[in-house]
């Protein structure tokens, strides 16, 4: 009798024990899930907020409007005190259906929602190296993440308020971190696109030259 008493305290014993470890991993189960809601959620609001940002600018180009000036008879506005950006232009890539807002500065800040502009690079469509930044992949943006399938021949397409500058892809290539000499001025209107590899440890470079100029103005 005391021997079956005895295992009978030690089932009991085990069922007890567990339903305690079968609590706990409910427990770190519920809670595995609320940190990976929260994080998708997180990942979807800075993308949201980046979708947004591009639309303010794009939709401010498309009326007209830029880098404080407007056409036609709308009212000056000043889109660096609106938003905290001075907008240069929309680039758009056909060949990887891009078009993203380009904004004056290679920042932090910047590069976090748009493509940035090498502020000692030339401007669209003057002679010189115009050189535009962005990233390949990030929480807020992934503006350039398939850079590196542009080819010798695809267009990239400038537009300014006033101007729509083409430019003809020539090369694409990568290049150490330190080979910042692919940012050097050119006596010809030419375009650099820099972004990161994978892992980030290199440098993604589409050159191109410019091959038309057409006036956006009516």
């Amino acid at each position: 009798y005391m021997y079956k008493k005895e295992n009978m305290n030690l089932f009991n014993n085990l069922i007890m024990g567990g339903g305690e470890v079968d609590k706990f991993r409910r427990i770190i189960g519920l809670l595995l899930i609320v940190v990976g809601i929260t994080i998708i959620a997180t990942v979807v609001y800075k993308k949201v907020e980046t979708i947004g940002k591009q639309k303010a600018i794009i939709e401010m180009f498309e009326s007209g409007i830029s880098e404080g000036t407007s056409t036609g008879n709308k009212e000056t506005v000043n889109l660096d005190e609106i938003n905290g950006y001075t907008p240069i232009a929309i680039i758009e890539i056909p060949s990887i259906k891009l078009s993203q807002a380009l904004v004056e500065g290679i920042s932090d800040d910047v590069l976090k929602y748009f493509l940035g502009h090498f502020t000692d690079s030339a401007a669209p469509g003057e002679k010189g190296n115009f050189a535009v930044a962005g990233h390949r992949v990030s929480d807020y943006t992934d503006a350039f993440i398939n850079l590196y399938k542009v080819k010798a021949g695809d267009e990239v397409i400038v537009k300014t308020q006033d101007k729509k500058y083409t430019y003809v892809v020539e090369d694409n290539f990568i290049v150490e971190p330190e080979d910042v000499q692919v940012l050097d001025n050119t006596k010809e209107a030419t375009m650099t696109l820099v972004t990161c590899t994978v892992g980030a440890k290199q440098r993604v470079i589409v050159k191109g030259k410019l091959i038309s100029e057409e006036s956006l103005s009516s």
